[in-house]
Order: C-alpha cells, then structure tokens, then sequence
C-alpha cells in the first residue's frame, strides 16, 4: 500500500478510531475510580556514629554509617521493626502485609534515610513512618551495641516527621485515562489498516488494476433509485450513470472483433453484481442509433430481463432451443422497435448443455445475419459455467465487476475460467461505484424537458414588461420592426422524392440487413439517400 492509502484508510474508519479513543479514555477513567485511594507519608532519620576528638576519626566514622546505610534500610523492612510497630499503632495486619507498604531509600553519597509508608489513610501513613523510623533507631542501637563509654556506636536521629498528606498520590487519574486515550486510538488505528489489509473487496479503479490488465471501459456510479427502476437511461437519459453506459456504448463500437456480426456475452463472476441492469441499459444505449440490437435473456437459472422491461417471459430461447417455436415468434420488441427482446421463456433442468447445444450455435449464426448487435445476458461464471460455454459462441465477453460484491480472488478465477475455455474478454465494466471513488459527477447543457418549461410557460413576462401570449408591451417601449411575411414553402410531391427500391434477400425465408453476406456489392445499385431521415435516438449510429 501506498502512503496515501493509509491516509485513506485512516479517513475511512474515522468514527471507528474515535469511538475506540473516547471507550479507552472511559476505561482508563473508570478504572482509576474504582481503585481506592492511596496517601503516602515520608520521614528522614539521619544516621551517626559517635563524635571523635580529631579529623581522621570523624572521616572514618561517617565512611562507616555510608557503609552500613543499606543495611539499615533492609532492616527497616523486616520483622524485627515492624513487628513492634504494629503491636504499638495496633493494626490489624501482619509483618509481611505490612513491608509491602513500607519502602527505604537511601540517597546516593549520603547517610540519611528516607522511610515512606502508604495507607488509605493519610493519618494512619504519617502514623507508620513515624513509627518505622524510631523503631529502626531502637533496633539498630540493640544491634550496634555501645562504646566503652555507654554510647551507642550508631546513632538513628529523626530529622523530618512524616504528616498526614492532602493529596492521594494513587491512583492518577489523569494519567490512567490519558493512556486509555492513547491505547485506544492506537487500537482504532490498528483495527482500520487490519480491516484495509485484509479487505479483499473490490472497491475502486485501484482494486481492480491490482488483479488484471484488462481495460475498463466504463464505470457506473451506485445510486439506490436504480433498485426501484433499474433502467437508468429511460429513466435519466441525461444523468452521469445514463452517460456512463453510452461510454461503453462507445468504447465497445471501436474494439476489433472480426466478423460481421457482433455478439457480447455479458456476465459477472457473482450474483448481485448489477450484469442484468447492465446487459439492459447498455441495449438501449446501443438502440439509440439506427442499429438493429438483439437483446438475448441466455440466463437460464435466473432470468430477470423479462421482469425488468415488462414483457412476456412464458416463451423464449429454451422455446426456440428445443425446436417449439421459431425465433420470430418469440422476439418481442422493445421501446422504439430498434430494440429486440428474446426472454428466456421457461427455465430447463439442463441449462449447460441447451446453451452448449447445436442448435444454440445455429441460431447465433441465423440471428447475427439480422441485427447488428447481440446481447446476451448470462448466468455469473463462477456459479456456473453457462457464461463460459456462451463466450466461446460469442465475439466476446463484457465482464460485470460490482464494487463491494466482489473479492480479488474471486474475480481473478472469473476471468481464468474464461481464459481456459480461450474465451476472449472484451473489457470490464466497474458497476455499483460509490460518489468517493467515482469522483465528482460531471454535467454539461440542459435537458430537453428543462428547456420547453423554460420557454413554454404561458404569461410569463420578459424584462421588457411583454408577455410571453402575446400582449402589448408597456406605453412607450421600443418595438421591434415588423419582418415581412415568409412565403410558405410548397411542399414535395411524393412522386418527386425517390423511393429507394428494396434490397434483393439470398432467400425468401430469411431477411437480411442491406450489404450482409452480399458479393458483388461494386455492380450492386443503391438507392439514393431519403430526405429528412428521422433518427430513432439522441446520439450517433452503433454502425
């Protein structure tokens, strides 16, 4: 992964790293307040060993008291001080209990003694350091013994009393949720670049360049009004998702496939990728020329054209496959009439090999010899292999990539599986992209219906004060000079307009598109072109 993202994946899971710092910093917090409070009191004792009468005797006895300094802070920890001390406070606790509380430090280069001791009162704390630092004097003078002269050979002198603190030093507060805080954000961190790693869901351009090489040739944004009405192109023929199918349209018109006919096998590698919606409304942004287009249901476990554009689904291609119906009888069309319809009529017990039958190659072969392009929507590739059987029938492939539907893997096998069978991939086509990863949606003119509202609404005045039924303007504005009338244009007869006279069929049976699978098209006479030719749709010709 790359610097930027991590950055990305940080934004992403946001919400998660801040719910995971405020929880850490809650739990940091809780647990300092279920603890109970601790005081710690402190006193010093300073350690001596009887004056002497020259200097070399006072050198000698303070290396002494440095010398036995640790010693005399182990022995302020054990039995032979506490005991006592607990017998004089009276506490309820033993020796051992009561050294887990008691700490001696000895500060380097020095012969005093600091004695803390910690309770849960701050009364009781001072109390015991008190008490441990003249229990310790007693005891060492025991054990050091006296001089010839009754003095003691070490003298434990009390310098600083401990008193009750104000304050508990346990636990911090502060500081426990402050860590909670920062354990927690670290967690949330953790947690987002886990999920990004092992995340092997197909979400962006990016996602999908790490698994293959094979172009894109259009990306579709997600929009949840397509699960209502999927047509997206009858729906908003001048939205971005519209565009984005004619893009296809497009990139699809320039591929070199050979042969006169082109026929797509459009499929996926799951279910719920979006290939029947796409199969549909890339027909219809193909229909929109003068082309002649074939959109074929080859779904035969689940088949959902017939639902989607509203027509009869009883009979079909299995009708025409298993030789009860000619394909003229099934075709239904569609919208303008440039766009056919085969559905998939009833669902067989053996799909594979209808699809894989004889009689599915011929009627490939008979229907390419009537349109121009052939649809035809599959079944998804790793379910099953109906798709892979069609695309070796086919010009090619159009593989279907939903974003969030799909893993790497799974694509990768897809596209393998037609690769085994030397299926040939025409391109992917990204469905389903969120606003973030499709960018910004990009428009451009104003749609039809926008325009006549604009110019057609009755009395609406303009910034002259005239009105849009006709009215005078206001007294005294300028008028415009009268144009003289235009003399009507007389219109054709129909015998002055050439007729184009029909094209000659190689049979009777069968009728084919003008200049398919003619020869001799240089002795071939053709009509002139007829005027005022109306298109059937907004955009340019699939041919």
């Amino acid at each position: 992964m790359e610097p930027a993202e991590y950055l990305a994946a940080l934004r992403k899971h946001w919400l998660v790293i801040l719910l995971l710092s405020v929880l850490g910093f809650g739990a940091g917090y809780a647990y300092s307040t279920s603890l109970p409070s601790s005081f710690r009191a402190t006193s010093s004792v300073y350690v001596t060993v009887p004056q002497s009468s020259s200097v070399g005797e006072l050198v000698q006895g303070s290396t002494y008291a440095q010398n036995r300094i640790e010693n005399y802070a182990q022995l302020a920890t054990k039995p032979y001080v506490l005991d006592p001390v607990i017998e004089r406070l009276g506490l309820d606790t033993t020796g051992r209990s009561l050294a887990k509380s008691v700490s001696v430090s000895a500060p380097l280069n020095s012969t005093i003694l600091e004695i803390a001791a910690v309770s849960g009162d701050p009364q009781r704390s001072a109390d015991i350091a008190n008490a441990v630092a003249r229990q310790l004097a007693t005891a060492v003078e025991e054990l050091e013994g006296d001089t010839s002269d009754g003095d003691p050979n070490v003298q434990i002198t009390l310098v600083g009393e401990a008193t009750p603190p104000s304050f508990a030093f346990a636990p911090n507060t502060k500081l426990n949720a402050a860590t909670g805080l920062v354990l927690g954000g670290i967690a949330g961190v953790v947690l987002a670049l886990a999920r990004t790693l092992l995340d092997t869901r197909i979400r962006s351009m990016r996602d999908l360049r790490r698994v293959t090489a094979t172009p894109v040739l259009s990306s579709v944004r997600y929009d949840r009004k397509n699960r209502r009405d999927p047509l997206v192109i009858r729906r908003d023929p001048f939205g971005d998702q519209a565009e984005a199918f004619r893009r296809l349209r497009t990139n699809l018109r320039f591929l070199t496939i050979e042969g006169p006919s082109r026929s797509i096998v459009v499929t996926s590698s799951l279910p719920t990728e979006g290939k029947s919606t796409a199969a549909i409304n890339l027909a219809i942004a193909m229909a929109e020329g003068n082309a002649r287009i074939l959109l074929v249901d080859a779904d035969l476990r689940r088949p959902s054209v017939h639902r989607y554009l509203g027509i009869e689904g009883a009979v079909g291609l299995t009708t025409v496959l298993i030789g009860e119906a000619t394909a003229e009888e099934v075709i239904q069309p569609w919208g303008d009439g440039s766009l056919d319809v085969l559905p998939a009529g009833q669902i067989p017990p053996n799909p594979s090999e209808l699809l894989d039958s004889p009689a599915m190659a011929r009627l490939l072969q008979r229907l390419s010899l009537r349109y121009d392009v052939i649809l035809l929507d599959s079944a998804p590739l790793l379910p099953v292999t109906d798709a892979a059987v069609l695309s070796r029938l086919t010009d090619g492939a159009l593989v279907v990539v939903g974003c969030r539907a799909v893993h790497r893997n799974q694509l990768a096998d897809a596209l393998a599986s037609l690769e085994a069978v030397d299926a040939r991939v025409l391109g992917l086509l990204l469905n389903q992209v969120s606003a973030k990863a499709s960018g910004s949606i990009l428009t451009y003119g104003s749609t039809p219906q926008a325009t006549a509202r604009a110019w057609s609404l009755p009395g609406r005045p303009n910034r002259r004060g005239a009105r849009a039924d006709g009215s005078a303007a206001r007294p005294g504005a300028p008028t415009a000079p009268a144009q003289p009338p235009v003399a009507p244009v007389p219109a054709a007869r129909t015998e002055d307009v050439p007729q184009p006279r029909p094209v000659v069929l190689a049979s009777a049976d069968e009728r084919l598109l003008p200049g398919r699978e003619l020869s001799g098209l240089d002795d071939l006479e053709l009509p002139e072109p007829r005027p005022h030719v109306q298109e059937r749709g907004a955009h340019a010709s699939w041919l």
